[in-house]
């Protein structure tokens, strides 16, 4: 099974298709298998956000799926299968190709003039365009995938650090049982010595008179 983009490089706010090409393969020989994706649920994804995408098979390729998609933000995207393939279980979180601004084609740039620097060289006036806006886009989009990566480092110590208490409680609860018993047992035997002095000092005062 493989993944990607049907239109490389893939940019913003252009019409593009995740592909997903299935194959059996026997030997070099690589069979396509139809009608692959009916036991699959197939999401794409980008930082904690999360889209179903649904799947075509391709007018013109056995065994290649079609699934439209248009990307609103650059940065990583990710192809998230679970299900089964011919009964083969599946479950996997595959990368695509990083998704780049539409700015890096386009031409003039569609600010209307907004971060466009104007230099003249030879006496001929060339424009260059401020692609800060684009750069800034790329770095949250970034950040926003470590952040998600953090929460999920972030429950799984509070889980360990919720267990770890739970352990200590019980570790405390039994401490407390055992010193409960031994006092028990100790009043039980001071008790017993009290009686037992008691009684002789009685057996003494009887023998006496």
């Amino acid at each position: 099974m493989q993944v990607g983009w049907s239109d490389e490089p893939p940019l913003t706010g252009q019409l593009n298709n995740v592909i997903v090409d299935v194959n059996q393969t026997s030997g070099k020989t690589q069979t396509p298998i139809i009608n692959a994706l009916s036991d699959m649920n197939i999401l794409v994804k980008y930082g904690g956000v999360t889209k179903t995408l649904d799947f075509l098979p391709s007018p013109t390729t056995d065994g290649l799926y079609l699934g439209q998609l248009i990307p609103t933000r650059i940065g990583s995207y990710y192809l998230v299968l679970n299900g089964t393939v011919q009964g083969q279980k599946i479950s996997s979180q595959i990368p695509l190709d990083l998704v780049e601004s539409s700015q890096k084609l386009a031409f003039p740039d569609t600010g209307g003039g907004s971060g466009v620097t104007g230099t003249t060289v030879g006496g001929s006036s060339t424009t260059t365009t401020n692609n800060i806006g684009p750069q800034l886009q790329g770095i949250v989009s970034q950040l926003a995938n470590q952040i998600d990566s953090v929460k999920g480092i972030t429950g799984d110590v509070a889980k360990s650090n919720a267990e770890t208490l739970k352990s200590i409680q019980d570790v405390k609860s039994s401490a407390d049982r055992s010193y409960m018993i031994g006092m028990i047992g100790i009043g039980a035997g001071v008790a017993g010595i009290i009686i037992a002095a008691f009684a002789l000092s009685r057996r003494g005062v009887m023998l006496t008179q």
